[in-house]
């Protein structure tokens, strides 16, 4: 009898044991369509990114390993954009405010120069500072920023504009790309971004 009140109380304590990892220690799961609502469109499968040898605005070089070990949120643009490039950079400094505010772990902000010829580093690096002191300018060879672009889906060529001190813009990509903490390209974010619907997608990215 003994025996058997035993193995009962060790089977309850076993099934209770379960019942709070699962509520306490448990990720969430989150669908395709709750990441949607985000404004997030994820790949099917994650996708390697190809070697790369870029330039940290900020000193050093910029490769792969940048990439690593926590989700990146990266933007390719240039500094003298007058519109999307500002508004997306803005956005994303607010939403890594909402979650340092909240105790969250922020993603890694970078931009990537689109308009190497006018973004010095001392210029780009003082350009993205603007909106978080955390954040990477990157820079390089055109080909290599070219190259990298490609690989992550973001286009972007020169348009001349007539009677203009500027004498070009840069035509890009507006979208954002996802980036998870083992360095491959996991989807993107669609513009425009909400600052709080992106502090959310970082929460349950990291959650997943």
């Amino acid at each position: 009898m003994r025996t058997t009140v035993a193995l009962v109380l060790v089977v309850v304590g076993l099934v209770a044991v379960g019942l709070l990892v699962a509520h306490f220690g448990a990720r969430p799961a989150y669908t395709e369509e709750e990441l949607r609502a985000f404004g997030f469109v994820a790949y099917p499968e994650p996708r390697e990114i190809p070697p790369f040898d870029l330039v940290n605005a900020a000193g050093g070089g910029f490769g792969p390993q940048r990439l690593r070990g926590r989700w990146t949120l990266m933007f390719f643009g240039y500094a003298n954009c007058p519109d999307i490039c500002p508004i997306t950079m803005s956005t994303l400094g607010q939403a890594e405010r909402l979650l340092l505010a909240e105790g969250d772990t922020p993603f890694q902000g970078v931009l990537v120069t689109v308009d190497p010829q006018r973004d010095t580093a001392t210029s780009l690096a003082k350009y993205v500072a603007a909106f978080s002191a955390n954040f990477l300018g990157v820079t390089g060879e055109l080909p290599a920023i070219r190259a990298f672009a490609q690989s992550l889906h973001a286009g972007f060529a020169k348009a001349p504009v007539e009677d203009s001190a500027l004498e070009y813009l840069m035509d890009h990509s507006s979208h954002v790309a996802v980036i998870d903490p083992a360095g491959r390209h996991r989807g993107y974010v669609r513009a425009p971004l909400d600052a709080r619907k992106v502090a959310s997608l970082t929460r349950a990215l990291a959650g997943s």
